[in-house]
């Protein structure tokens, strides 16, 4: 009887101990499913960030490619003299 309530009491603790080991191992799978998409989402804004990024300094390359043949033309030296014709207030 002895030996009988001894296995019963080790078969317990087993399964006690058991318990937090499969929920920890359940949380973590799940978890890092939750990691790997927000990842991805970390990556695409990423991905945009540095799209965006491009894009300003494209607009301002051709910006600077036009401002030598609006200085030509004369459009930007019109203006720097109509701002000195002003009268100081």
């Amino acid at each position: 009887m002895k030996t009988r309530h001894i296995l019963m009491f080790a078969t317990a603790a087993l399964a006690v101990a058991a318990i937090p080991l499969a929920m920890a191992q359940s949380a973590g799978q799940s978890g890092g499913q939750g990691q790997a998409q927000e990842g991805a989402a970390a990556q695409r804004h990423a991905d945009a960030q540095a799209q965006s990024e491009a894009d300003a300094r494209a607009q301002r390359r051709a910006a600077a490619a036009q401002k030598p043949k609006a200085e030509r033309e004369g459009k930007i030296g019109q203006r720097e003299e109509e701002e000195e014709k002003k009268p100081q207030r």
